[in-house]
C-alpha cells in the first residue's frame, strides 16, 4: 500500500501487540541462472528451504515462461542477515553455488526489535585539542 509492503497474519484470539516482534515475512527471491532441471515443485521447494518456509512460485517459474530466473515466496527470519548466496546439491550429489536476489529487502532495527528502520547510535562529538593549554576546535574537512 502506498509503495509499502504490509504483512498480513492469520487472526488469534490470544493475539497481543505489545508482545509481537515480527521476525519472519514472506519475502520473493529470484534465482538466477538456476538450471532447468530445479524447476521442479520438488527441487524448488528443497531449495527454498535453504533459506526459509518456501510458500510457492510465482506463474512465469511455474510455467517455465521465462528462463533467466526462478522466482520463489519464502517466509525467512528477517532478524538474520538476508544470505546472497546459497550451496545447492544435485541428484547426483555434487553442490553448487547458486546466487540469491531479493525483490525486496527489509530493514530490521536489532536495537528496537522493529522493522522499516535501522536506529542509529549518538555519534560522539570529538573532544577539542589542547594546544598550549587551550582547547582548540577540532578541525572540519
Amino acid at each position: 500500500m502506498n509503495s509499502k509492503p504490509i504483512v498480513v497474519k492469520m487472526w488469534n484470539a490470544a493475539f497481543d501487540f505489545s508482545n509481537e516482534v515480527l521476525k519472519t515475512i514472506p519475502l520473493w527471491i529470484q534465482l538466477p541462472k538456476l538450471p532447468l532441471n530445479y524447476w521442479e515443485d520438488d527441487s524448488l521447494s528443497r531449495t527454498g528451504s535453504t533459506l526459509g518456509v518456501p510458500i510457492y512460485a510465482d506463474a512465469c517459474t511455474t510455467k517455465v515462461e521465462r528462463i533467466s530466473y526462478a522466482r520463489i515466496l519464502v517466509e525467512m527470519d528477517v532478524t538474520r542477515p538476508l544470505p546472497r548466496q546459497i550451496m545447492v546439491e544435485d541428484p547426483n550429489g555434487k553442490e553448487f553455488e547458486q546466487e540469491v536476489w531479493y525483490d525486496w529487502m527489509p530493514m530490521y532495527c536489532n536495537k528496537c526489535l522493529q522493522l522499516g528502520h535501522v536506529c542509529q547510535e549518538p555519534q560522539k562529538e570529538a573532544m577539542p585539542k589542547q594546544i598550549n593549554g587551550k582547547n582548540q576546535k577540532p578541525q572540519q574537512f
